[in-house]
């Protein structure tokens, strides 16, 4: 990827839809580097050909993979607070209330104003990168960070791919396993059943008999219902993949600036 300008470009945050396979963060680095904005952007031809072959085969595992980083986050921050989790987010990310540094090499100041803060972790940045909304906008901010891997844990992460979604693919059938893996992210019956290609009937069938087995679980949002995977579902989607490196509180030395 290009270095970053001095002063890059304002991003919007992620779509609200979800299961779009990871883009959204091509789509935001194009806009910092001065490639177009959302209206006017045409997708680099080589780097669609890149997700394509590098990253669309691998998306359930990948996103597996980010899932249990994002749980691990979770547990953390239920035990120890926001402090725990901020603090170990990333080496170069340091946290000293009220104050978030990031060392991104911009020397800018983002005042949230009750906005919050999203949080997501990605295979495919080499730094902490923050996008922040389009003037007048109240969306919340986006701080994307690395999650910490040796090529010892890339290595088994891209190898085992494939040969664990046909083991799922074995035990439960392939359209539920791939249901299993849509529902990393929580998503609605439509959504789903777009996402599967499926009618929304079909998407609820076979969510109800997930349901049933103790892998899903949905609640009603309004008139829509969303599934999301239970500990045990995502035990069976994660089964084989490498386990996040999460960063040892003793290696952040960042001091910050009142």
């Amino acid at each position: 990827m290009p270095s970053p300008p001095a002063v890059p470009r304002q991003a919007g945050p992620p779509a609200a839809r979800e299961g779009n396979g990871g883009t959204w963060l091509f789509d935001l680095l194009a806009q910092e580097t001065g490639q177009g904005g959302p209206s006017d952007a045409k997708p680099d031809p080589v780097v669609r050909r890149m997700l394509d072959l590098g990253v669309t085969p691998y998306w359930s595992k990948a996103r597996a993979y980010l899932q249990m980083d994002r749980d691990c986050r979770s547990r953390m921050m239920a035990g120890g607070g926001i402090e725990a989790m901020l603090s170990n987010l990333h080496p170069w990310v340091g946290w000293r209330s009220p104050v978030l540094t990031v060392s991104s090499g911009r020397g800018e100041e983002i005042h949230l104003n009750g906005r919050g803060l999203k949080v997501v972790p990605s295979l495919f940045v080499n730094q902490p990168r923050i996008f922040t909304g389009r003037r007048g906008e109240q969306r919340p901010p986006v701080l994307v960070y690395p999650t910490l891997m040796d090529t010892t844990v890339a290595n088994a992460l891209w190898d085992s791919a494939g040969a664990d979604a046909r083991a799922l693919a074995a035990l439960v059938g392939r359209t539920r396993a791939r249901v299993l893996e849509e529902l990393s992210e929580t998503c609605n019956t439509s959504e789903l059943g777009r996402r599967l290609g499926i009618s929304p009937a079909a998407a609820s069938q076979h969510a109800t008999v997930l349901r049933g087995a103790g892998l899903v679980t949905s609640r009603r949002r309004f008139n829509t219902m969303l599934h999301s995977l239970t500990p045990l579902g995502s035990a069976l989607v994660t089964v084989g993949s490498p386990v996040p490196n999460l960063v040892p509180p003793q290696s952040l030395s960042l001091s910050v600036a009142r």
